[in-house]
């Protein structure tokens, strides 16, 4: 019983530590794993629906007078989406929003927070049409030469003070109208309203503007020097558009005649051309060998002449017939060619007459 005795308490015992130290290795290998899965599993969970997740699109570009959900986060159901946030920039403007406020308004919603990639703010930028001078000048321009009934390319608008300018959404494609107009066609002054829009009741923009329409016309320039004598191309010219006021009616390029003109003396580059710049040029030269072209009203023949004087085309000149040395009064008709029509005689006798 003393072996009984001995052996029992320290088989009871060896038990008794045994249990314990297992029961404590378990129950930490328990929590240890516990650990691991609470900690492991929303980072897979945000891995395998990182796409789907409510997250920052970055700086973003509206045409709206606000800005929605949607256009701040993705990843977030449609529905959400479409609900306004935050008052956008005016048209053409910029703005931050902070990026604390964007998560404050996704708690608010119910969203799961945003992934946000570091960003503290996000820029906003609002879309806009934007309608120069030159539009708005070519609306006037228009008006003007309806009332006036001449070309609008004629009128260059100058106006008064700083240069008129008008924002409008995007979608809004329609041209400048005018309305209002006040024009004196005599000092050139005007003053009207503009506006983009369907109607005078829905205009989305709008601008008073003043000034004056001046009457232009086009002149010609040259482009490179012209020595005296030589021919001009057209070419050789460029044409510019400058106040009528300004500009003698001689150098008006609608008054220019280039055919056959040659410089009448040494002219510049950049010289604004005027009619008397320039003469006819010599299709014959005195003393030069012709081709005389004889005409009947069923005959006609050619021969060979001489040029008494020289002559540009149309204009009567003296020419020899070398053969009979008889003197011919001939019509300049050409390079080196003049023409000579029959006389009121019968073409055989006429033909006998020139030849002798």
């Amino acid at each position: 019983m003393s072996l009984d005795r001995r052996i029992h308490p320290l088989g009871a015992q060896r038990c008794a530590r045994l249990g314990l130290g297992l029961i404590a290795r378990v129950a930490g290998f328990i929590l240890a794993i516990t650990l691991v899965v609470a900690l492991t599993a929303p980072a897979l969970a945000l891995g395998a629906d990182a796409e789907d997740a409510p997250r920052l699109r970055g700086d973003v570009t509206v045409d709206a007078d606000v800005v929605t959900i949607g256009d701040l986060l993705a990843g977030i159901p449609e529905d959400v989406a479409a609900i306004a946030a935050f008052r956008a920039p005016g048209l053409g403007e910029n703005g931050t929003i902070a990026t604390s406020r964007i998560l404050a308004a996704a708690e608010q919603l119910g969203l799961q927070p945003p992934q946000t990639f570091g960003r503290e703010e996000v820029h906003v930028s609002r879309a806009a049409r934007e309608i120069d001078e030159t539009e708005i000048a070519a609306a006037l321009a228009e008006a003007i030469a309806a009332q006036r009934g001449e070309p609008a390319e004629a009128l260059e608008i100058r106006f008064e003070g700083s240069a008129p300018h008008m924002r409008v959404p995007p979608h809004a494609a329609g041209p400048v109208t005018v309305t209002d107009l006040r024009y004196d066609p005599n000092s050139g002054r005007l003053a009207a309203l503009v506006y983009v829009g369907e109607s005078a009741s829905r205009r989305l923009g709008q601008a008073m503007v003043a000034g004056r329409a001046v009457t232009t016309v086009e002149i010609a320039v040259l482009e490179r020097p012209l020595s005296r004598g030589e021919r001009i191309d057209p070419r050789d010219l460029r044409v510019e558009r400058r106040p009528a006021a300004n500009i003698p009616q001689d150098a008006w390029y609608s008054g220019l005649d280039l055919e056959e003109r040659v410089a009448r003396r040494n002219l510049a580059a950049g010289h604004a051309l005027r009619s008397g710049d320039l003469v006819r040029e010599n299709l014959v030269e005195r003393g030069q060998n012709v081709m005389i072209v004889y005409r009947s009203r069923n005959l006609t023949l050619t021969m060979r002449g001489t040029a008494n004087e020289a002559g540009v085309r149309g204009q009567v000149i003296a020419v020899t017939n070398p053969q009979s040395k008889r003197v011919l009064q001939a019509t300049v008709s050409g390079q080196g060619q003049v023409t000579v029509d029959a006389p009121s005689l019968g073409p055989v006798a006429a033909t006998q007459r020139i030849i002798q």
